[in-house]
């Protein structure tokens, strides 16, 4: 397993999605979620808002050093809202998966399932759920969103389609996370454009940079063009520049402050 580091203070250990109970007080804590041998962990910053922000990370680069990844915190910081972030537990299976869409692995063939049931003890009666995510971060925002009833999908630039993407390396995420099966195979949802076809309860704010190219071909569009007449799907097409690129972070920013105060 790679090495990882959580805090000693406030950081709490769960033997398994069923045994969370949800938050405890602080205003920072930690979890370890036990899904088979393999930790899920999660941040949560209480601030005793009535809505909550998921954060999603996109693929990992060479200069992440340190694991779990929770990715978000710097541009939201101002952001009256709790937020939660998730590292992709599929990172922790071999070294060289880079980016996992948090769909799971051979050995948490049910993390979708596992991590619906622990993000749904952060929700509740009066409560509102805002999930975020850029890039593989963004399919698993547009999908767990799905799995939630009045809560609000922001997707930077993602993937609606994970066999749509480079195959060198969704080959690399079904080599080392799935033992080399096909993506047809897999006991997992790898494609939200079906997901969306259908009518779901949530709203979704899909911000695409249309100086790419690529997603606005393969992901985009798709998922644009099988949308039914009821979704809740508003488009926000912004020029960041040529090639896989998110908006510049204040405009996230401000993005994100614009949905929690409506």
């Amino acid at each position: 397993m790679i090495a990882r580091a959580v805090p000693e203070e406030g950081h709490h250990h769960i033997e398994s999605p069923t045994a969370f109970g949800g938050p405890l007080p602080g205003p920072s804590t930690t979890y370890t979620v036990m899904l088979g041998d393999i930790p899920v962990d999660l941040r949560y910053d209480d601030r005793g808002s009535d809505t909550t922000i998921v954060f999603f990370h996109a693929a990992i680069t060479k200069a992440v050093r340190r694991y779990p990844v929770f990715s978000g915190s710097t541009f939201s910081e101002d952001i009256d809202a709790n937020r939660l972030f998730i590292s992709d537990p599929s990172l922790y299976v071999d070294s060289r998966i880079r980016l996992g869409w948090y769909a799971g692995n051979v050995r948490q063939p049910n993390l979708q399932d596992a991590l619906t049931e622990i993000i749904a003890k952060f929700d509740g009666p009066n409560r509102r759920l805002i999930f975020f995510g850029a890039s593989g971060g963004g399919f698993a925002s547009l999908y767990f969103s799905s799995r939630f009833p009045g809560s609000t999908a922001i997707p930077v630039n993602p993937q609606t389609a994970i066999g749509a993407y480079v195959p060198v390396i969704v080959n690399r995420y079904l080599n080392y996370a799935w033992g080399g099966s096909p993506i047809t195979d897999l006991p997992v949802c790898t494609d939200v454009i079906d997901v969306y076809s259908r009518p779901v309860e949530n709203s979704v704010l899909y911000v695409q940079n249309s100086g790419d190219g690529d997603h606005m071909d393969h992901h985009y569009s798709p998922f644009m063009g099988a949308l039914p007449e009821s979704q809740r799907v508003e488009p926000v097409l912004i020029d960041a520049g040529e090639g896989h690129v998110p908006p510049k972070r204040p405009v996230l920013t401000q993005i994100l402050k614009d949905v929690v105060r409506t």
